[in-house]
């Protein structure tokens, strides 16, 4: 099991700067975009359970829109041939399903991702495949019984106990890496998946892709999505009230993440408890952008998108109604990511707390800043006494600057449900040239009432 650790996260501790730093963006790929109505096979999106026509040239239309999110990688739905629009029930394993383009279209996305910094990786279930696959047929003894696939239906399971489906398996993923040129899989594995299977396929796309990205996602100790976070940050965060700070001091490896392809939507529960989800998602975005490692955010995030259901949302991504406030959010949040040594390097320590008011630290040795998170239900006020003297913290959310008190704190001040980025930097003192632009036009204002007023007496003799 530890083999597989290295090539996502190298050494699993407390430390950020030994895991890696990915802001992912999951794609449902026939629900996110239509690009190209050749391919508009059999669609009908009236019927929820049928093709809605996104597909890969749709992805690649709105590659910018994704730059400008901060987005460093792109996690595509199955694009194997499949039963279903989802993909989860694979029924050819090395092609690309023809509703979504072919093999040079996909070369084409990740190319035109890769040019703009960003890495492609494919989720590839390993578990479970359709009822249609031929091996149910031609090859029964590398599928076994039904079960519950990742999203709660019941497909034939794979027998991965099997050395030839164990081969098949990994020659498959080398195929993906030679002939699209991915950046690497997002696994899908079930507890009968062997450590020994996990380990060899590690090093095998590993020799041959010498810097993969390999993500598992299941049901076991091989899995890299930190489930227990999303659990415990929905709780909190879907309503004001609720601290951060016991998510905090939980086990924060692995993959960060609020919503996803088999949750319910963080907007609908967040509109179930009465409360704003834009307002929430800024606090929520605020969270995932500055923890340690990477986050995964699941397709219309923007908007933000509310299926006004209690079960996982895959209708078709609603990007015509970006909400600009969140969008805005998302820009800024992801700009001093990219710029921030002691967000993508720095260690964690929660520093202040006051009600439902948590500032935590995270410092590089080239940087230090404070995240302050208010989820309270009314205006915190906390006192930092741990900052040097002479030095100020300036606010990159929300332009503020908080300098030393007579007492020697600092002292931050955050609105209910809002958040804020502090930067340590040494005390700029006072902003003589914006005072003095102040003096300027309120002497100018004076001076303009007074002459007003003279030449209105001047009228009236």
């Amino acid at each position: 099991m530890t083999c597989f650790l290295f090539l996502i996260f190298p050494f699993i501790s407390t430390e950020a700067a030994e895991q890696a730093d990915e802001r992912i963006y999951y794609m449902l790929i026939d629900r996110y975009n239509n690009g190209d109505n050749d391919n508009d096979i059999d669609i009908d999106i009236d019927d929820s359970d049928a093709y809605h026509g996104g597909d890969l040239q749709g992805i690649i239309d709105k590659m910018d829109d994704l730059s400008d999110l901060g987005i460093t990688m792109i996690n595509l739905s199955p694009v194997m041939e499949a039963e279903s629009y989802h993909g989860f029930d694979i029924t050819s394993a090395q092609s690309v399903n023809p509703h979504f383009g072919d093999i040079a279209i996909l070369q084409e996305l990740v190319s035109e991702a890769q040019e703009r910094d960003m890495r492609v990786i494919l989720d590839f279930p390993l578990s479970h495949v359709s009822s249609e696959h031929n091996w149910n047929d031609e090859q029964m003894d590398w599928v076994q019984e039904t079960t519950e696939n990742t999203l709660g239906e019941h497909l034939p399971t794979v027998d991965m106990s099997n050395q030839d489906v164990q081969e098949y398996l990994m020659e498959t993923a080398i195929y993906w890496l030679q002939t699209s040129n991915v950046d690497g899989f997002h696994f899908y594995v079930n507890q009968q998946t062997p450590d020994d299977f996990i380990e060899e396929l590690n090093q095998r796309l590993q020799a041959e892709k010498e810097d993969v990205t390999v993500i598992y996602d299941g049901d076991n100790d091989q899995n890299d999505m930190n489930n227990t976070f999303q659990s415990a940050a929905v709780d909190a965060l879907k309503q004001p009230g609720e601290s951060i700070t016991p998510i905090l001091e939980q086990d924060l490896s692995g993959i960060h993440f609020i919503e996803s392809v088999n949750t319910p939507r963080f907007a609908f529960e967040s509109v179930q408890e009465g409360y704003n989800p834009v307002t929430r998602w800024k606090l929520a975005a605020t969270l995932l952008y500055t923890l340690p490692g990477s986050s995964l955010f699941y397709q219309g995030v923007e908007v933000p998108m509310d299926n006004g259901a209690d079960e996982p949302d895959h209708r078709m991504a609603e990007l015509n109604k970006t909400d600009e406030e969140l969008t805005e959010h998302l820009d800024r949040l992801s700009n001093f990511r990219g710029d921030s040594s002691a967000l993508q390097q720095g260690e964690l320590e929660v520093v202040a707390e006051s009600g439902a008011m948590t500032v935590f630290k995270r410092s590089s040795s080239e940087q230090t800043m404070y995240v302050a998170i208010n989820n309270d239900t009314e205006t915190q006020t906390v006192a930092l006494n741990d900052v040097e003297d002479d030095m100020q913290l300036r606010g990159i959310l929300d332009d503020d600057i908080v300098r030393q008190q007579d007492d020697g704190s600092y002292r931050m001040i955050l609105d209910r449900e809002t958040s804020n980025i502090f930067v340590l930097e040494d005390d700029s003192g006072l902003n003589w040239f914006f005072l003095s632009l102040v003096a300027v036009i309120f002497g100018g204002f004076v001076f303009f009432v007074v002459a007003l007023n003279r030449k209105g007496k001047q009228a009236e003799k």
